[in-house]
């Protein structure tokens, strides 16, 4: 997404959202994370944002920051479609007017599943609240421990999981 693009967005979203802890002083370094143990939930982060070449988001409240981490935890790539189905996942966890206005012009656009779209809603409803969580007391714990911690599925790989049958051949 172009840097402009993205900024109207942004500002879009910190005008209609309640904003979430805006002054919490949360900010990704970017290199430490790179250092961390592979596997861990920071080192997963660093390597989604160099994967798709961003930079951490430091500006705007705590979900536009962590917004990156929510990806990572839930398996969810930068692609249009997952983005939407991020935005369903984050608005079952929170109120957040932009994400049901994005999903719905997903929809409405066919750029995003009706099906993906329930799957994120129903289960960002079962994981524990993410804004009630510390991320970085767990940067080092390992990615698999974090997601079961919260109570995440990895809508990906359920995905992948729906089109195989029990013996694991695609149905």
């Amino acid at each position: 997404m172009q840097d402009s693009s993205l900024n109207i967005i942004l500002k879009l979203a910190q005008t209609i959202n309640p904003q979430v802890q805006p002054k919490h002083d949360f900010k990704i370094d970017l290199e430490y994370l790179r250092n961390l143990p592979e596997g861990s939930l920071g080192h997963a982060v660093a390597s989604f944002l160099d994967e798709h070449g961003f930079e951490p988001l430091n500006s705007g409240d705590w979900i536009q920051r962590t917004h990156d981490v929510w990806h990572v935890l839930t398996g969810l790539s930068p692609s249009t479609n997952d983005e939407l189905v991020l935005q369903a996942f984050t608005r079952a966890q929170l109120f957040r007017p932009s994400c049901a206005i994005l999903v719905l012009l997903g929809l409405i656009g066919n750029r995003c599943s009706f099906s993906d779209i329930l799957k994120a809603i129903q289960y960002g409803r079962l994981a524990k609240r993410l804004i009630d969580w510390d991320i970085e007391s767990d940067w080092v714990t390992p990615l698999l421990e974090v997601r079961q911690k919260l109570g995440i599925v990895p809508l990906q790989e359920q995905a992948t999981m729906d089109l195989m049958g029990s013996s694991g051949t695609a149905i």
